[in-house]
């Protein structure tokens, strides 16, 4: 299967998130001490209204949510799977709205539109959230008054700790 993440040594941008898209974004999640989880969910909703715009099959979208979350071990057993660049996740699909109510109250931690229009990468090691998609949704997005966002380059090193700037 080829989803269109490449394996690097190093974590890159473009092996979170397809590169196959013409602009990309990083988007911080609040400081855990101003309210993370009320916060997040308001950027989240943000972001789901511009993002439900930018793609023709709004109500068509796939969340992945890691299924190494002891949370959801009530649906273990009965929930679709799939590898996606050496993890496996749950598997779920539903309208772009759904990515704030999925699985327990967590947010996937991949999910993108049926027609391929943008992806989100929120994985589970980084305190931020990346996303590919036309240059005027990243536009859209990097100009939401609610969000600390930035773009970036897809061949651009991340870490947990570690931003490299790619200028």
């Amino acid at each position: 299967m080829n989803d269109g993440l490449k394996v690097v040594p190093q974590t890159t941008v473009g092996s979170l998130v397809p590169t196959m898209f013409d602009a990309y974004a990083r988007v911080q999640y609040p400081l855990r001490n101003s309210g993370h989880v009320a916060r997040w969910h308001v950027q989240l909703t943000a972001i789901i209204e511009v993002l439900a715009r930018s793609t023709n099959t709004p109500n068509e979208c796939w969340f992945a949510v890691w299924e190494g979350n002891t949370a959801l071990d009530d649906i273990r057993d009965r929930a679709p799977t799939a590898d996606i660049a050496g993890y496996n996740y749950f598997l779920l699909k539903g309208s772009v709205s759904r990515a704030a109510d999925t699985l327990g109250g967590l947010s996937p931690n991949l999910w993108w539109p049926a027609d391929h229009a943008w992806c989100v990468a929120q994985h589970f090691d980084f305190p931020c959230a990346y996303l590919g998609g036309s240059a005027d949704t990243v536009t859209d997005i990097l100009a939401l008054t609610e969000l600390e966002s930035s773009p970036v380059r897809f061949d651009q090193i991340v870490t947990a700790n570690y931003d490299e700037r790619n200028d």
